[in-house]
């Protein structure tokens, strides 16, 4: 399979190729054979895994295989906030201490750091107006957890097969992964405003720590 585009870089090869590493047989992950520019596109050559997307089979998933889904997607998320940074000095930022690619914040260079030093997040919330008083830890993250990146396989009683996508990843507070994806809209084409209301209340919690996301985001 080949993944390309002009937002495909180096440092997404890196990451996954990091939590396929570290997460194996933890968080199934697309393995990495290759990667290669032309112009400003870049390609990734990685294993095919053969499945639906979560935003394709949601609709017609009863609700026991939601709540198995959300079963097996908790222990994932919890393998890899469970990573540990290299290094001795803490950061806020993409893997190798380079800037955050999240596209809520790419468009502005002062919010994409790399923040570093034990209080790297207060640095990161300083200026993204985020006034939050206690200490934060800071976790690595896939920041972009929303139902068109967990492949699902097909069949009946489908399995988590992949979590794909992981150009937005990196070391962030560990509000982010919860916030973000309440944040993100989907096309109401393919993913309905009452599916994604019901996702976000409903089965978010099930797999990533909640918090009051009024307060950090």
């Amino acid at each position: 399979m080949v993944r390309y585009g002009g937002d495909v870089t180096l440092r997404e090869v890196s990451t996954q190729r990091m939590v396929h590493e570290q997460l194996l047989g933890q968080v199934p992950v697309p393995e990495v054979f290759g990667w290669t520019e032309d112009e400003d596109q870049g390609f990734i050559y990685m294993s095919l895994i053969e499945g639906d997307t979560l935003e394709q089979r949601w609709n017609d998933l009863n609700e026991t295989e939601r709540q198995a889904i959300c079963a097996e997607l908790k222990p994932m998320v919890k393998a890899w906030r469970g990573l540990k940074q290299d290094g001795q000095e803490p950061f806020v930022g993409s893997i190798g201490t380079r800037p955050l690619r999240d596209i809520f914040l790419v468009y502005r260079p002062e919010l994409v750091g790399p923040f570093q030093g034990g209080n790297a997040a207060q640095q990161f919330q300083d200026v993204c107006g985020i006034d939050i008083s206690c200490e934060i830890p800071v976790v690595f993250s896939h920041s972009d957890l929303i139902p068109p990146n967990a492949l699902l396989s097909r069949g009946p009683s489908p399995k988590v097969a992949a979590v794909i996508d992981w150009a937005q990843s990196g070391w962030y507070p560990s509000y982010w992964e919860y916030c973000k994806a309440r944040q993100v809209e989907l096309d109401p084409e393919l993913f309905s405003k009452a599916l994604q209301e019901e996702s976000r209340e409903k089965y978010l919690p099930f797999f990533i720590d909640p918090v009051d996301d009024e307060t950090y985001y």
